[in-house]
């Protein structure tokens, strides 16, 4: 158990710091991405946290599997360089039993990562691409130009006569025919703001009329406030789908796949499952991928391991979109993942038994070769340039 233990916090610090910088990569590059759609669009940036949330499931069944996968490569690396893996192999310790409690972590979080696929990604990616097509066709925050009359407001028309030196409207003027029945409001002065999904009229010292002829009903206010909602107005609509698979519910994906054998949904379904299977597979190509003599650095191990995530990963998403597009059955998807999963196991036994294959030997001999060479080159460079 003290063993357990050990393995684990090595294993959990780095596993945390790796997931905390991929997905917040990941994150960044969305966020920079809708920047210049949200200050073009004028909408609030509260918005944009709220798209962000909502993107993190989708992100958490990607980078859970990848910072799993260093952070098991971290922690291989360092049993190596400190020589403490030397004294644990010659006090009988396999590796099968040195992994016994990341085995046990693999399970959990490949059953996590599941019921995120099946539940949670689903409704996220929905929120996120509805919030998205809705800030594409938004309208822009309507301006208000000096005695004009303006309707970029739906069912609403909007006079002032001008602005003063506090950016007040002054001469205020609006028009409510929401209801049927026209509604004018009219003010010495009004201030216009923002919260959330709301546009609020705040207006002072003006008149409410409402009906007409003998039924005119009128009301006097020193301050009176108006909130509307922006996806009222036409400003910011959620669009909502029924066909987009990949925002489709677990049950309605199920009946769309199973019953009506639609082609999009059955790859869409196997992808949810396929998905975190991942982190299986990474699990055993860990510790082939993971040795390196004590001089050697750990640059090759991390070249190699860059390079597997991105060959899964890709192979992944080629056979999806065969299968997406009818050009494959459904099970060649689970056959890649099977291949993929068998060479992990048989690299991981030849591990065991510390005979690594050659091929794989001289791969991570030339990575590090490489990664020796270009980091002499880049120090030779800056020697140049402080001369």
């Amino acid at each position: 158990m003290v063993l357990d233990r050990y393995i684990f916090r090595l294993w959990a610090g780095s596993f945390l710091g790796f997931l905390f910088i991929v997905t917040g990569v990941l994150l960044l590059g969305r966020a920079l991405k809708l920047l210049g759609m949200f200050a073009n669009k004028g909408i609030e940036w509260s918005i944009m946290a709220t798209m962000l949330m909502a993107i993190i499931p989708y992100f958490l069944v990607i980078t859970v599997p990848i910072a799993f996968f260093f952070a098991l490569q971290g922690m291989f690396l360092k049993l190596y360089q400190n020589s403490e893996m030397d004294a644990l192999r010659a006090s009988g310790i396999s590796y099968v039993r040195l992994l016994r409690p990341i085995f046990a972590v693999a399970v959990i979080i490949w059953l996590l990562l599941t019921m995120t696929s099946l539940y949670w990604m689903p409704e996220g990616q929905k929120s996120f691409q509805g919030l998205l097509m809705a800030i594409q066709k938004a309208k822009p925050t309507p301006g208000f130009d000096p005695r004009r009359f303006n309707h970029q407001i739906e069912n609403f028309t909007i006079y002032v006569d001008g602005e003063n030196d506090k950016g007040q409207l002054q001469g205020f003027m609006l028009e409510d025919r929401r209801y049927g029945a026209s509604i004018v409001y009219v003010a010495e002065l009004a201030e216009i703001g923002k919260s959330g999904k709301n546009m609020n009229f705040t207006l002072y010292n003006g008149t409410r009329l409402e009906g007409s002829m003998e039924n005119l009903r009128s009301l006097s206010f020193d301050r009176y406030r108006i909130s509307l909602n922006l996806g009222e107005l036409g400003l910011l609509k959620v669009p909502m789908w029924r066909t987009r698979v990949f925002e489709m519910g677990i049950s309605e994906l199920w009946n769309a796949a199973v019953q009506k054998k639609k082609v999009n949904a059955i790859a869409e379904l196997n992808r949810r499952l396929l998905l975190p299977t991942t982190v299986l597979i990474l699990l055993f190509f860990c510790l082939p991928l993971s040795f390196a003599p004590k001089r050697s650095g750990k640059a090759g191990s991390y070249i190699m391991g860059t390079a597997l995530l991105l060959l899964v990963y890709n192979a992944q998403i080629l056979l999806q979109q065969q299968v997406h597009s009818g050009h494959l059955p459904w099970w060649t998807m689970w056959l890649g993942q099977f291949l993929l999963l068998t060479v992990a196991l048989w690299a991981f036994r030849r591990a065991c038994q510390d005979r690594l294959p050659s091929l794989l030997l001289f791969v991570k001999g030339v990575s590090a070769t490489v990664h020796q060479k270009v980091m002499l080159f880049v120090g030779r460079r800056s020697d140049i340039h402080r001369t």
